[in-house]
């Protein structure tokens, strides 16, 4: 009796322990992410007029602070590279249930021609996800798309944790993916692997090929807008190559008119030329500055401010 004593005393006291440290790596987590903008959302503390939504060429095409100096209202970025429409509407999803600033309009940059079709490079964006999981609503969102058991989740900590959350070391920027404060992640270099041809290759979008759970997505992103009276400007960068063929009148197709078009002018030399192009499918720098020009150009002349 006495051993059995000792024993359940020592289980209760490691149980303890385990908890205490599983609790604190659950915490601590956040402090050593660089990217802080999902926690920003989650707690609240986006205030900007303008925000831009979008995977890595939202992130690399357009500068926000190059916008806030030139329409003179804040604007700020919450593309995340790798991600997709899914990911985009529940941010923004989140963006509005939290308290932040309500933006006056928002901008999502899509992919030609992957937006809405299968595409292995863009995801719902988990490994944001969990160093975050001491918030509730990532939690929430882990049982949802991560095959989270609810229950487990709700009373056990180990079961909230992900691989990431055991590394409490300083995360730091790489070369590629550098956070500017304004959000924006611009390269100003080029992939070695890329020949900076550009391809004149036609090619046609086919709406059979989408993925129906993107295609609700990106009405829900439209519908999100449209209800909570933000202007919804879609924007189509250009690409190394040549616009696909029914990909821009597809998503027009399905926003209706609940959303602006805004679309690079091909008849600028920078489209056509590799120099501005980081690869094939996003802009270096000193092409991020011309088409962010463009959208300025834009939003100047539709009087959404």
């Amino acid at each position: 009796m006495k051993k059995f004593l000792i024993n359940s005393f020592l289980f209760f006291i490691g149980f303890f322990v385990l908890d205490k440290v599983l609790l604190f790596l659950r915490n601590y987590s956040p402090k050593t992410e660089v990217d802080k903008r999902l926690e920003m959302i989650i707690t609240g503390k986006i205030n900007s007029d303008i925000l831009i939504f979008g995977s890595s060429r939202g992130a690399r095409d357009l500068i926000a602070s190059q916008m806030t100096d030139s329409l003179k209202t804040s604007v700020y970025s919450l593309a995340f590279p790798g991600s997709g429409i899914e990911f985009h509407e529940w941010l923004l999803e989140q963006t509005i249930a939290n308290k932040n600033k309500k933006p006056k309009a928002v901008i999502l940059v899509v992919d030609d021609p992957t937006e809405l079709l299968p595409n292995g490079l863009l995801h719902f964006r988990l490994d944001r996800l969990y160093p975050l999981v001491k918030y509730p609503v990532i939690r929430e969102k882990l049982v949802e798309k991560d095959g989270k058991n609810e229950y487990l989740n709700q009373f056990f900590i180990v079961s909230q944790l992900g691989i990431s959350n055991f590394d409490i070391t300083q995360k730091h920027f790489k070369r590629l993916d550098t956070l500017y404060e304004d959000g924006s992640m611009p390269i100003t270099f080029k992939d070695e692997r890329f020949s900076g041809t550009y391809s004149d290759h036609i090619s046609y979008y086919n709406k059979k090929d989408e993925v129906s759970l993107n295609v609700d997505s990106y009405l829900k992103f439209i519908r999100r807008c449209k209800d909570n009276n933000i202007e919804l400007i879609i924007a189509c960068p250009p690409n190394c190559y040549r616009s696909t063929i029914g990909f821009q009148e597809r998503l027009k197709e399905l926003a209706g008119n609940d959303a602006r078009f805004m679309i690079f002018d091909s008849t600028k030399p920078y489209t056509k030329d590799g120099n501005y192009y980081f690869d094939d499918v996003h802009l270096k720098k000193n092409g991020a500055i011309i088409f962010t020009n463009e959208m300025i150009d834009y939003i100047k002349a539709s009087g959404l401010l």
